[in-house]
């Protein structure tokens, strides 16, 4: 008698695909949230969602599944203020809700702080009126004919500025503190990623030294980017770092330059940042200039007010899709950007990238780096 194999379950078919060599990953790349206490987190979960079961990259009948995103970044400015701790809470209401229905436990979910998530409170209770000599953190305040008077600043309470963000975000995400110091405050999340390659997050705080009398300051801690970029194998890991402010290669006089020769030099893919509520930027400066080594993301803002948001631009969020190539230490990076008018709207395409020598517009970017 002829045995004729019955037909494989799904779930059969399923577990045989989970078990085949991944050869592409997905990133979620969020960033400034600016939550205050009007906004409806569920409802932002809901349209972020609905906008994500439309995503395709090279077919419109092959939409992205929920359950194929690996990672979430979100890179800073949760909260409009960060004195507000009920804000926060509702960042984070909105992160957990995010992270259950993407599946995407808290240990896959990459943050870092923003200049609005500092509690101004706390940086303004930090300086105490003195007299006599400044120092180099110490503001001047007027002069008295042979007194000079100043504000002089206590660090140790300065640099208490996250307590908030790191007992409504950071700790509830990795379970310990935020610290205070800024050279303490790098951490990796290093992750299987696609086949026979890792992932390595670098978390930057680019507003440690901001506070009121210092608003502009934007910190790249090189050194500390460089240390933990060496303590990792070389080989076979896809390292991304991740910070709130972009980099401005025209700032020859701050240290935007060498930490942007530091991510280069120790084969960084990827530098993904929020804060610039106006454009994405690919590749430092120019979208459509190709930098052969790494590219810089801009995620633009997800949920800022109206009055963030600067004319004629829209919010905007990236899907990110890291493909594996045949050219070793090469990865093939897409990124399909999509947009909406304002918060609680619909989520679309963002047609912003050229394609055909200028001839279309598409919403797709996509490089071999």
């Amino acid at each position: 008698m002829d045995y004729e194999p019955k037909e494989k379950t799904k779930n059969q078919l399923q577990k045989e695909i989970s078990k085949a060599p991944r050869k592409e990953g997905i990133i979620l790349d969020l960033s400034d949230l600016h939550y205050t206490l009007d906004i409806y987190e569920e409802n932002e979960v809901y349209l972020l969602v609905s906008d994500l079961k439309k995503v395709y990259f090279d077919n419109p009948e092959n939409n992205l599944s929920l359950d194929d995103i690996d990672y979430i970044v979100i890179s800073g400015d949760f909260v409009e203020r960060g004195d507000s701790e009920a804000s926060f809470e509702k960042a984070f209401h909105f992160i957990d809700i995010l992270s259950k229905q993407l599946k995407v436990p808290y240990e896959k979910i990459v943050i870092v702080p923003g200049n609005h998530d500092l509690s101004w409170n706390i940086t303004m209770n930090s300086y105490h009126l003195a007299i006599g000599t400044p120092g180099p953190n110490d503001k001047v305040v007027t002069n008295v004919g042979t007194d000079l008077f100043y504000l002089k600043r206590n660090d140790v309470e300065w640099y208490k500025k996250f307590t908030n963000y790191s007992k409504y975000l950071y700790e509830k995400l990795y379970k310990s503190p935020f610290p205070d110091n800024p050279k303490e405050q790098i951490k990796v999340i290093l992750g299987e990623f696609i086949e026979n390659k890792k992932i390595a997050f670098f978390m930057l705080n680019t507003a440690a030294e901001i506070d009121q009398f210092n608003r502009e300051i934007t910190y790249f801690d090189t050194d500390g980017l460089i240390k933990a970029s060496r303590q990792l194998p070389q080989n076979n890991i896809i390292k991304i770092a991740v910070g709130h402010h972009p980099v401005d290669l025209t700032n020859s006089y701050g240290n935007d330059i060498p930490f942007a020769n530091a991510l280069q030099n120790e084969n960084f893919k990827i530098y993904l940042h929020g804060h610039v509520h106006r454009t994405i930027s690919l590749d430092y400066l120019n979208p459509q200039n190709i930098n052969p080594n790494m590219l810089m993301i801009g995620a633009g803002a997800l949920s800022v007010g109206k009055s963030g948001l600067w004319p004629g631009v829209p919010e905007r969020y990236n899907v990110i899709k890291i493909s594996k190539t045949d050219t070793p230490n090469k990865i093939l990076v897409s990124v399909n950007t999509r947009q909406r008018e304002y918060i609680g709207t619909y989520w679309q395409p963002a047609y912003i990238y050229y394609e055909d020598d200028g001839k279309k517009l598409t919403n797709i970017w996509s490089n071999v780096i």
